[in-house]
């Protein structure tokens, strides 16, 4: 797989979490969704950015 489809895919699921979950947010399971969502577009950051350090 190209690098750059593997960086958009995590971002693009990562949106898309975050779009549906703060449409659902007065539900546990948007609030669920804002959560992952938010931590699948920070863990993709992160591993870039630990990946150009190593």
């Amino acid at each position: 797989m190209d690098e750059y489809l593997a960086l958009l895919i995590p971002v693009v699921i990562g949106m898309l979490l975050l779009c549906v979950g703060f449409s659902y947010r007065e539900y546990r399971s948007g609030v669920a969704s804002i959560t992952l969502g938010v931590l699948l577009m920070l863990g993709t950051a992160a591993f870039k950015i630990l990946e150009k350090l190593t």
